[in-house]
């Protein structure tokens, strides 16, 4: 008897294992790494330019100056964050989703985030009423000024030098420096004898067309800060355009009556 279940048993197939499930890879969070690179590169790109800014703006000299200053290191530290979403999602993408050679499959279907487009959108105009506002009210502010002790300065460009006359005192000046007094309040009044030029002081935040025939106001800049800057042509008006630059001293009140004198003009 146990022969014959032996040679029956013998020509059965054995059962059949069960293979083990492979288990399925997850797809990485893509989008809160993006993020979370997104917020780290934007608070170290706003840390290096405060320490940074002041090796690429201009000298500031006057209240204007200043205040255009302001307005560039504002507009830059809100634009970091812009530049690095984009950024950030670009390279991202052509780093983690890049494909060699001809690509044999349908990439992943993107999902949709409506709430991330909200967001953005929301960000975006939140952005664009703040600069608006801004612009407004620093129009405002340097259309506004005025003062009873103003300075005039009439300034008139020729190739390739710059004349300076003071109507207030009866002084001209036509040479390698111009004298302002600290803490005055400044205007000039800019025009042109031959072609356009541009007249510009970039330690006070002044920069204007000087136009032929026609006469433009500057508003008020208050020089806070002695020294000696330069006035610059910043239009190309011919061959020795890049020699038309002088000298801008800002001295005290008293050494600004002694040269007014020395000028020929009354004190």
């Amino acid at each position: 008897m146990s022969d014959t279940n032996i040679d029956a048993n013998a020509g059965a197939t054995p059962p059949v294992q069960p293979t083990p499930a492979t288990p399925a890879i997850r797809e990485p969070d893509h989008f809160r790494r993006v993020m979370a690179l997104w917020v780290i590169l934007s608070i170290v790109g706003i840390v290096i330019w405060s320490f940074v800014w002041q090796f690429f703006l201009p000298t500031s000299a006057s209240d204007l100056a200043s205040a255009s200053n302001t307005t560039l290191i504002v507009f830059t530290d809100l634009s970091i964050p812009v530049a690095m979403f984009v950024w950030v999602f670009l390279f991202y993408s052509l780093i983690v989703f890049r494909t060699r050679g001809r690509p044999t499959e349908d990439a992943i279907p993107l999902k949709p985030r409506p709430m991330l487009q909200i967001g953005w959108l929301g960000v975006t105009s939140a952005l664009c009423l703040f600069l608006l506002i801004w612009g407004f009210f620093a129009y405002y502010q340097t259309t506004s000024a005025s003062s009873t002790n103003t300075l005039i300065v009439n300034v008139t460009g020729q190739q390739w030098a710059w004349t300076f006359s003071y109507p207030q005192y009866g002084a001209s000046v036509q040479g390698e420096v111009m004298e302002l007094p600290v803490n005055r309040p400044v205007q000039f009044v800019v025009t042109s004898l031959d072609v356009l030029h541009g007249f510009a002081v970039q330690a006070l935040g002044v920069r204007v067309d000087a136009n032929p025939g026609e006469t433009t106001t500057t508003p008020l800049t208050t020089p806070t800060q002695t020294g000696t800057y330069s006035v610059n042509c910043v239009e190309l008006c011919g061959l020795y355009h890049s020699y038309m630059w002088q000298s801008v001293q800002v001295v005290d009140a008293s050494s600004f009556s002694s040269w007014i004198v020395s000028q020929g003009g009354h004190p």
